[in-house]
Parts: structure tokens; sequence; C-alpha cells
């Protein structure tokens, strides 16, 4: 006689079952990796690792600001504070002797590899939070996110001071950058490509001549504000990009951190005021006036 025993069932492996997407049918072994389609072809590469490229493409592009920004800002944002006279021009051409004449070319190849990354991170990121589902119940945390791409540096202006840390729904990190990209490659073209096609080069008594110009458009529009603009812009872009990258994170030392930057910030404003003040009436031919025209001429062709 048989005797039928009971037995307890033995456990299905899960890598054995189709993955299940909650759709109402499995998925197929295709998409065991969970990568997303395009008209039914998978991604060549997955979501994660194309934004961990990107990231690593942003962190080695500013290897080479990072070694030139201290020689400029000494150059354009310190010295001409101290003395606006001889000074600056004294820096500048020493710099110009110590840097090899590739580095135009390789801050501007490191900047647009930066610009370009940072967009396309930025999209993916944008592209990824709308496709995700949000949840519209309220939801309370014990904690506060304090980390930069929630509340910036520091909070704002009241995070600073009273530590009431404000959330910006768009990093100031990225917004500077997004201010800071036009503005750098207007004072690229009249410091560096334009002057080059002119056979010339801008030093400070230029600059002096355009910050005290008697045509008002050019005094301002052309020098002054975009010149205020690139300094904050700048100096808070990098600074906090420096902050982040060294991966501080403690609130008081990011705290000291924009100190550093707001110190530095009015430095160059105090540049800006005392080159504005400066004797230009003998520094002889005002040389913006041909940089100007040739761009002048440039935008009529177009």
């Amino acid at each position: 006689m048989i005797e039928l025993q009971e037995i307890p069932p033995e456990p299905i492996e899960p890598t054995s079952l189709p993955q299940y997407d909650g759709t109402g049918a499995p998925k197929g072994e295709g998409d065991s990796d969970g990568r997303r389609k395009i008209f039914g072809i998978p991604y060549p590469i997955s979501n994660r690792s194309c934004q961990k490229f990107l990231w690593n493409c942003q962190k080695l592009s500013v290897l080479p600001i990072a070694l030139y920004f201290p020689l400029h800002a000494i150059n354009t944002l310190v010295t001409p504070a101290i003395s606006p006279t001889s000074a600056p021009d004294d820096v500048l051409m020493m710099v110009r002797e110590i840097l090899p004449s590739i580095t135009t070319k390789l801050l501007v190849g490191a900047m647009t590899l930066h610009v370009s990354a940072g967009v396309l991170l930025r999209i993916i990121k944008n592209w990824n939070n709308s496709s995700k589902k949000t949840d519209n119940h309220l939801k309370i945390s014990a904690r506060q996110d304090l980390s930069q791409d929630t509340i910036g540096l520091t909070g704002g202006v009241y995070g600073y001071l009273f530590g009431l840390y404000k959330n910006f729904r768009i990093s100031p990190q990225v917004i500077s950058g997004y201010i800071l990209t036009p503005v750098l490659i207007y004072h690229l073209l009249i410091m560096k490509w334009v002057p080059r096609s002119l056979s010339t080069e801008v030093d400070f008594a230029s600059i002096k001549q355009l910050l005290s110009n008697k045509n008002r458009w050019w005094k301002w529009l052309g020098g002054i504000i975009p010149l205020a603009v690139l300094i904050e812009s700048s100096v808070y872009h990098i600074g906090s990009g420096f902050c982040r990258y060294l991966g501080i994170k403690k609130m008081r030392s990011r705290k000291n951190w924009s100190t550093a930057i707001n110190l530095l910030t009015l430095a160059g404003f105090i540049s800006v005021i005392r080159l504005i003040r400066a004797d230009s009436t003998r520094l002889g031919p005002n040389q913006f006036e041909s940089i100007f025209k040739k761009i002048g001429s440039l935008l009529q062709r177009r």
C-alpha cells in the first residue's frame, strides 16, 4: 500500500520568475535590468551610469579652472582694490608670462565640457522627476534636508544669519551657472576673441577707459553691469562648487565658506569702483572703440 506524505513546498527562486512591473503583464528577460525603452529598444546604458558619467565629466572639467581661478582672482578682484594704478597691469603681465599660450583654449574647452555636462545632467534629472509618480499627500519630516541641492550653500540670507534655511526649487548654484554662462561668453568675446582678431591685447588701461567712458551705453551696458554680474555669479558658482566637490557638509564650515565668497565678491566690487574712479585721460586711444565696432560689424553681417 502506498502511503502519501505531506511535505512542505519548496521555495521558488525569484530569479526563475519573470519580473512584474505592476501593469498587468510580466516583463521579459530583456527588461530584467529595469532599463527604459525608446520605441521598444532599451537604452544601451543605464540611467544611473549616464548620470555618473556626466557628473564625473563635470568634476574633471573644473581642474583647469581650479588652477587658473586663484591667479585670475588675485589679479582682477584683489589687486585693483589695493592699488588701481599700475599694480594690476604688472600682475597681469606676470601671469601672462607664467601661463602657457594654450591656457585660453584649455579653459574654454573645460568650460564647454562643464556646461554641456551640466545641461545634459539637468535634462536627465528633470525627465526622471517628471516620470515619477508624485505623492500629493503632506509629508512631514522631522529633519530638514540641508544639502546644497535643496538650500544652496547656507539657505539664503536668513539661513546664514538666523539658521532659518530656505528651500529652493532650483539650486542657487545651478541658477548662478545659468547667469554666468552668457556673461562669461561676452567677457571672452571682448577680452580675448575680438582683440585677438584685431591683433591687440586688452589690459587694465583699456578697462579703465571702458568703465569711465563718456558713452553711457558702453560704460554701463558694455562694462559696469556685465562686470558686476560676472563677479557675483562667478565667485558664487566657483566657490560653492569647490565647497561641494570637497565634500564640506557641516553648516558652520559652509557658512565660513560663504563668508569668504562674500568677502571676495566685495573686493571685486571695490576693485570696479576704484577702476572707475582712476584717471584714464592719459592712457591713449580707447581700444574698446575698435572692439565694439568689430562686434557691431559682425552682428550686421548676420
